[in-house]
């Protein structure tokens, strides 16, 4: 039976409607949002924000569940040597920009006592102290573009940062040095630096005097960094992910200082009596370009 051109008409009409359709299924099936079973979308959206910690801790607790030799909890541990807090902030789907801010102000203080010198016998006990003053600033802002509708995705861009450092070694004696008492009972502390890489150093020095103040030069950074990187989104808003990058820093360290006191003979001669120095310490500069890793070997991120 042949077919009526009605039905001809009709079925050429819609042929391209029907092309059509399938066309636009499958350019918007390609860009979706991935979803999962309950209709959470995996991927970071325009407006929300994200943070990251260092994947390391939790990947080991998970690693060692089941392992003969016990487990310890997770702990949240900074992705970057600055210490800084790191946000980022979707301006749409595809590109955020990045910031981080360290504010650390720190003072602490360790004692010791030693028996206090009198011309007469006491019990008495006096207190050393030994006070450290630690200061690091610093700010980081940067722009990041991604790449991707699946839940794997890449991203690349570029950032900035200063930062400010500083750090002060102080004591004060229980026992003061005079004629009758040239050389005190007094507590010998170990001074503990900022950087652990820093030479071992105490507030009794070889010729026999005491620190009273420590300066090192106040630092001053500044960076600039490319990176590139890629997540994996393993849950809903919840990816884990590599960032690799090239970066250039300059960093300049300003005069330091270092003020003892001892029972000596002063510059310039003359009878032994209490004498204050002030040495002034050399700074230096520091100019370097390298790739890094230093965001963490893998990335945890959250977004919200």
């Amino acid at each position: 039976m042949p077919i009526p051109a009605y039905y001809k008409a009709n079925s050429n009409l819609m042929r391209p409607f029907v092309l059509t359709v399938l066309l636009a299924s499958f350019i918007l099936s390609a860009h979706a949002q991935p979803m999962s079973k309950k209709g959470e979308p995996f991927l970071p959206e325009a407006g929300e924000y994200a943070i990251s910690i260092d994947a390391a801790p939790f990947l080991f607790f998970v690693g060692n569940i089941f392992s003969a030799n016990g487990n310890q909890s997770p702990s949240v541990a900074f992705i970057d040597p600055e210490l800084a807090i790191r946000l980022k902030m979707f301006r749409r789907h595809d590109l955020a920009t990045r910031v981080g801010v360290r504010l650390g102000l720190m003072s602490d203080t360790w004692n010791g006592f030693q028996p206090e010198f009198s011309p007469t016998a006491t019990d008495n006990n006096v207190r050393d102290s030994y006070n450290r003053m630690l200061t690091n600033i610093y700010f980081s802002y940067g722009i990041e573009k991604r790449k991707g509708s699946t839940r794997i995705q890449g991203y690349y861009g570029v950032e900035g940062g200063i930062g400010l450092a500083s750090e002060r070694h102080s004591f004060r004696y229980g026992n003061a040095i005079q004629a009758d008492n040239q050389a005190p009972d007094r507590t010998e502390f170990e001074l503990v630096f900022q950087n652990p890489e820093a030479s071992t150093m105490t507030n009794f020095t070889d010729n026999n005097a005491y620190v009273t103040d420590y300066r090192l030069g106040t630092q001053f950074r500044l960076g600039a960094r490319a990176f590139v990187g890629a997540e994996m989104f393993i849950f809903p808003k919840v990816s884990l992910g590599i960032e690799l990058g090239l970066g250039a820093m300059v960093a300049l360290r300003g005069k330091g200082t270092l003020e003892t006191e001892a029972w000596t003979i002063p510059t310039g001669g003359g009878a032994e009596t209490l004498v204050t120095r002030t040495s002034e310490l050399g700074g230096g500069s520091t100019i370097g370009i390298d790739t890094d890793n230093t965001r963490g070997s893998i990335l945890l991120n959250f977004h919200f």
